[in-house]
């Protein structure tokens, strides 16, 4: 009877083996494209998890960073997201980074919801909270999973991980930067003919004033971005036994010519570690 037994947990544990090495070399044959949207698929089945990250914001290919932030971020019922600054300066690089130029505002939070598949902003339109709202993980994996792109597999990953490197296309990633800046312009707009903030003012003649500096910043902005490009480049470290993703970087570099014929570069650079689940 003892024999019986032994031979039957070897016979199960045989089983379980080879089941194993079914289901890893299956998740092998992925590409690396089914490999992102499975991860994409999979954190959008999750109700609730955190994440830690940190951007920076860079004029110039080599020059100082001009802002930087510390945030987390908290999704609670599958819709409700809050995102914190962290009272601590990046790490992103911090050689490039003055301390000066660091978000410090100790306790800024902004509260998102996830509505008719899009992310809103519950927020007063501040130009600190905007950016910090732009900064949403989840919201830029969405648009990544929809955008035409090239998803490639890095070599090198560690033990138990895959790296995908992913590129936008030009369009995509013009479009993204597009939508970043034309809502915190709208924003702007709104807030100074809204009662009780900084930007409103009682009188007629100078909220005329400032919309029109407005309108004539819009303009400069669209005419500025029809002629410049964008490099959006993206790496998603993915665990393979959960096949969800535990890391995000990203690097966005836009070319634009200023007002005075020179060609001048931006660039955005975030880091988001996932945890919780």
């Amino acid at each position: 009877m003892i024999m019986r037994m032994g031979r039957s947990r070897s016979v199960i544990g045989m089983v379980l083996f080879v089941f194993c090495l079914t289901g890893c070399a299956w998740q092998e044959q992925l590409s690396a494209e089914e490999s992102f949207n499975r991860a994409l698929s999979g954190l959008s089945g999750i109700d609730n998890f955190s994440f830690r990250g940190e951007a920076a914001i860079r004029s110039g290919e080599n020059g100082p960073f001009q802002q930087s932030l510390a945030f987390e971020g908290n999704l609670q019922h599958h819709k409700d997201l809050t995102l914190s600054s962290r009272d601590k300066g990046t790490t992103i690089r911090s050689d490039k980074v003055s301390a000066d130029s660091v978000y410090k505002s100790e306790g800024l939070t902004v509260a998102l919801k996830r509505k008719e598949g899009k992310w809103s902003a519950l927020s007063s339109g501040h130009a600190e909270e905007l950016w910090m709202a732009r900064l949403n993980p989840l919201e830029l994996l969405e648009y990544i999973g929809k955008s035409e792109k090239t998803v490639t597999q890095e070599l090198g990953a560690a033990r138990g991980t895959k790296v995908l490197r992913i590129e936008l296309s030009p369009e995509a990633a013009a479009n993204m930067v597009y939508g970043s800046l034309d809502e915190q312009m709208k924003a702007l707009a709104e807030r100074i003919e809204r009662k009780g903030d900084p930007l409103y003012s009682e009188d007629p003649k100078v909220r005329k004033q400032l919309k029109a500096v407005w309108e004539r910043d819009y303009t400069e902005m669209k005419n500025m971005l029809s002629r410049a490009d964008t490099v959006s480049v993206s790496h998603v470290t993915i665990n393979k036994k959960k096949q969800l993703p535990t890391k995000l970087t990203m690097e966005r570099t836009l070319f634009f010519v200023d007002e005075q014929g020179r060609t001048r570069t931006e660039t955005l650079l975030s880091d988001v570690t996932f945890t919780g689940y």
